[in-house]
């Protein structure tokens, strides 16, 4: 790692856990028509396929600073995390930073079904500093199911790309995580790590530009055992250029 990774790390760390995100989310705001129609426009895009998101950046890709991984406080079972990052950190070449944080996601809950990702990305999209660290891919992981509309439901909801300032992802662990004892307890902390890994280590290259592919880890699950069938590793010719864009960390 060097200087300036460390003062990357060292500034994100530095953010109090209680106050980073959730002063973003007032339970009576509500974003404007035109930021509907901005994200509505966007997150379809994200939603019908995984490389249409980024089809008119084709070609050019950014340098992440970091991958900062909000883990929000309702999670109840956080013993895949020391291990998630482990994984990352042997795969992504950016530091990796992990952030407990507050955030209150019940304006976000619907009285029936899953919650819909659209206003929660808009509103995280809306109050955070892009322009602070906009090279920062920010990943939010919740305990709530939840889907971003035509898909019944999400593994993970993405907003960004190299035309955007903000790069940011929402993992929910509603199915990623087999709870025990009364959904305090997680199963298997490796399964879970090893399928929040894929979906942050895919959602990092994409959302820093990365659409050329869709083998091995840019695989499209469908469903969980489509997820768990998926390699854990980025295929060549891919992994080469991934390396060369500062994405992906050369094997050892």
């Amino acid at each position: 790692m060097d200087k300036q990774d460390v003062e990357i790390v060292a500034m994100l760390h530095a953010l109090p856990a209680d106050q980073e995100l959730p002063s973003i989310m007032p339970k009576k705001s509500k974003p404007t028509r035109y930021k509907q129609l901005v994200m509505g426009m966007l997150l379809s895009l994200l939603a019908t396929s995984p490389s249409l998101a980024n089809d008119r950046a084709a070609g050019r890709t950014l340098r992440p600073t970091a991958v900062a991984i909000h883990i929000h406080e309702e999670i109840a079972d956080q013993r895949f995390v020391p291990k998630l990052v482990a994984r990352l950190q042997d795969t992504l070449a950016p530091p990796i930073v992990t952030i407990p944080t507050k955030m209150d996601l019940e304006p976000f809950r619907p009285t029936l079904g899953l919650m819909d990702a659209r206003p929660l990305l808009d509103a995280l999209i809306g109050g955070i500093d892009w322009r602070r660290d906009g090279t920062v891919v920010r990943f939010v992981v919740i305990a709530d199911d939840m889907q971003l509309k035509p898909a019944r439901f999400n593994f993970a909801a993405s907003a960004g790309d190299t035309s955007t300032p903000f790069h940011l992802s929402i993992v929910s662990l509603a199915r990623l995580q087999q709870l025990a004892d009364g959904g305090r307890v997680d199963r298997d902390p490796d399964r879970t790590a090893q399928r929040v890994f894929k979906l942050i280590a895919k959602n990092t290259a994409r959302l820093m530009g990365y659409a050329s592919s869709d083998a091995c880890l840019f695989a499209f699950p469908r469903s969980l055992s489509e997820l768990d069938a998926t390699p854990e590793n980025f295929c060549e010719p891919d992994l080469s250029a991934l390396v060369v864009a500062g994405i992906a960390r050369s094997p050892q």
